[in-house]
């Protein structure tokens, strides 16, 4: 996860390198020829699932700067990906960098396409890996990559003309406000070598003329050049450039920057292009040249791992959480033989002072058992209240009736008979629903005697009083059953009639007395 392969390929070798937590381990060189590929081949399959980044330095570019309206999303891709194959319709390897937005009304995006006109030297490279199904994440223009090198030394300027000196030749690219516009590559011969410094001279002013018919910059622009080379002479060259030519030189010694980024110089001597695949390794990368079917099993790996990583991660999780449990579990099993001890000191104790106690007659679970009797006992306790409470609710709506005798019982036996015989038959009450008592159910039970006040002798009158009296009682919802146990005249047709209609003073004195037997519904505990 953390090694990366970085390659630079030119047209006649190929670099490769394996950095490791952002340092260089190793590299190595190989021709471009078949030797050369074998012996890559071996290399990749001492690596073989690290991702491969390969840096492109091509001589034969194409940059092309295209206005675009101002889109994002998907909508942006696809307007992209029009545009590349009307313009390199027939090259591989190509890319869109966006520069910057325009600040007119429109506010149109601006994009420097880039294409490789001529992929064939990296072919041979590619088809290795693709043999050896090696995870490639990209290719990426080294001129592409020198923009990200000024922005790293913070060389600004509103116009640059980057040479590089490096081991395929002499690259110098154009930069505006930062961001490339066109890059070429000058082959070095070996006589150039002997007079450098007026190679550099005549090379300079050849891309100035170009950039000139280009209209890249006009003649008047300040342009200033930034010499990236290893060669000692650095600073006399940029002496050279600025009396004959006009500009302004900086130079940069390669070796001077390798000991900041932690490279050793020597190998910067030999190798220039260690620097850009640094960079490259570290990070910054530009955008992407390659087609996605060259970066698929890249995408592939990149995806294993991340499901690897995944699952690494749930594992991980579930370990923490059963060490947590198993550390839970131990504390409680602590806390229970703790628990236990001191359950058993107190049983110890308890049964240090019951030896002390003196002798009962009963054990003691016969007591136990007696007091929970003595508890269902007061549980099933009543009083006669609720009853005295739905004969008064009736009875002031009835002034007239005389309340002599209230006998209350408690039982589950509806037929109890009261101590004081009746005088007639039961009679039930009009309209009354018949009613069934449960089983094992306490029904409290009332015998109510009374009579009716200020009696005359209108029999069929108290009657009527007593019948609604009865009535009234029954519709009471607590009220389960009325009965009429006695009238205040006997109705019986077996009974003899005595006493004499002329004798007004009895009639008077004679009382109209009843007696009514009343059945609650049992109680609700609230």
């Amino acid at each position: 996860m953390f090694e990366r392969i970085i390659l630079c390929a030119s047209h006649d070798r190929l670099t490769a390198g394996r950095w490791s937590f952002g340092r260089l381990r190793n590299y190595e060189l190989f021709n471009n020829d078949a030797q050369g590929q074998q012996a890559f081949a071996h290399f990749l399959q001492r690596y073989a699932y690290a991702p491969i980044y390969l840096l492109a330095d091509a001589q034969e570019e194409d940059f092309h700067l295209e206005t675009l309206p101002h889109t994002t999303g998907k909508a942006r891709q696809e307007m992209l990906q029009r545009k590349l194959n009307q313009v390199y319709r027939g090259a591989d390897f190509r890319t869109a960098q966006f520069v910057n937005r325009e600040r007119d009304k429109r506010k149109d995006d601006r994009f420097l396409f880039v294409a490789l006109t001529n992929g064939d030297f990296l072919q041979p490279w590619l088809e290795v890996i693709g043999a050896q199904q090696a995870p490639l994440a990209g290719i990426y223009s080294l001129s592409m990559l020198s923009q990200v090198f000024l922005r790293k030394m913070n060389i600004t300027a509103p116009n640059i003309l980057l040479s590089e000196h490096l081991a395929s030749g002499l690259r110098q690219s154009f930069l505006h406000e930062g961001k490339l516009r066109i890059s070429r590559l000058v082959h070095i011969p070996p006589e150039a070598y002997e007079q450098f410094a007026y190679f550099h001279l005549v090379e300079t002013d050849k891309a100035r003329l170009y950039l000139l018919s280009q209209r890249l910059i006009a003649r008047d622009t300040a342009l200033q050049v930034v010499l990236l080379t290893i060669d000692e002479n650095a600073e006399q060259i940029c002496r050279n450039i600025e009396q004959e030519q006009g500009l302004k030189c900086q130079a940069v010694k390669l070796t001077e920057v390798a000991r900041r980024y932690g490279l050793p110089s020597h190998l910067i001597e030999h190798v220039p292009e260690l620097l850009h695949m640094h960079l490259l390794a570290r990070g910054n990368r530009p955008d992407n040249l390659a087609p996605d079917p060259l970066i698929k099993t890249y995408k592939l790996e990149l995806l294993r791992k991340s499901m690897m990583a995944v699952a690494l991660l749930i594992a991980l999780l579930g370990l923490l959480l059963t060490i947590f449990y198993l550390h839970q579990s131990i504390g409680e099993a602590h806390e229970i033989q703790q628990a236990m001890a001191i359950t058993s000191e107190q049983e110890q104790r308890y049964n240090e002072v019951a030896n002390d106690f003196p002798v009962t007659p009963l054990p003691g679970m016969d007591l136990q058992v007696a007091a929970e009797v003595r508890d269902a006992i007061q549980r099933q306790e009543g009083s006669p209240q609720h009853m005295m409470h739905v004969l008064s609710r009736t009875l002031e709506s009835m002034p007239n009736i005389q309340l002599n005798r209230l006998r209350w019982v408690l039982s589950n036996d509806l037929a109890i008979k009261d101590e004081e015989g009746s005088a007639t038959q039961p009679v039930t009450v009009a309209n009354a629903t018949v009613f069934t008592p449960q089983q094992n159910v306490l029904y409290q039970v009332g015998f109510v005697s009374g009579e009716i006040r200020g009696f005359t002798g209108n029999y069929r009158a108290a009657l009527d009083t007593v019948h609604r009296l009865a009535e009234m009682l029954k519709a009471n919802n607590a009220v389960a059953d009325v009965v009429i146990l006695q009238q205040p005249v006997n109705v019986s047709s077996y009974t003899s009639l005595q006493g004499s209609t002329t004798d007004e003073r009895t009639a008077q004195r004679q009382a109209a007395i009843f007696k009514i037997k009343l059945v609650l519904k049992p109680e609700v505990p609230a």
